[in-house]
C-alpha cells in the first residue's frame, strides 16, 4: 500500500459555473489547499449527485479528492474547526480523505 499525504495550512473556495479546463467537466464547487509556502497541496472538487465521481488522484500538483456537492457543509466545517489538516490518497485503491492529526478530546482549535 503506498499512501501519499500532504499537509495544507491554506485554502481557496471557488463556487464554479460551467466546465473547468483542470479537470475537464462541470464541478459545483473547488478547494484548492495550500501550505504556508505556497505550495499547492491539493484540490477538493464536488460535483453534482448525478455525475459519477472520478477517481482521486495523486497528480504533479497534489492529491485530488472528489465528493458529492452534498458535503460540501461537512468539509468547509472541518476546514474551519480543525488544524492541523492534510489530504491523503492511496494510490493503490485510490481511497482518499482529509484528515486531522491526533487530537485530544475535547480540545477547541485557537486561532
Amino acid at each position: 500500500m503506498t499512501q501519499e499525504s500532504r499537509g495544507f495550512t491554506r485554502y481557496v473556495v471557488y463556487y464554479v459555473t460551467g466546465g473547468s479546463a483542470a479537470v475537464g467537466m462541470p464541478q459545483d464547487a473547488e478547494i484548492d489547499c495550500f501550505d504556508d509556502a505556497g505550495s499547492r497541496a491539493g484540490a477538493i472538487y464536488f460535483l453534482a449527485g448525478s455525475i459519477r465521481l472520478p477517481k482521486n488522484q495523486l497528480t504533479v500538483n497534489g492529491i485530488y479528492l472528489y465528493f458529492r456537492l452534498s458535503r460540501f457543509a461537512d468539509i468547509m466545517t472541518i476546514l474551519k474547526d480543525e488544524k492541523p489538516l492534510y489530504l491523503s490518497l492511496n494510490t493503490d485503491t485510490n481511497v482518499g480523505y482529509i484528515g486531522t492529526s491526533s487530537e485530544p478530546v475535547g480540545e477547541q482549535e485557537s486561532s
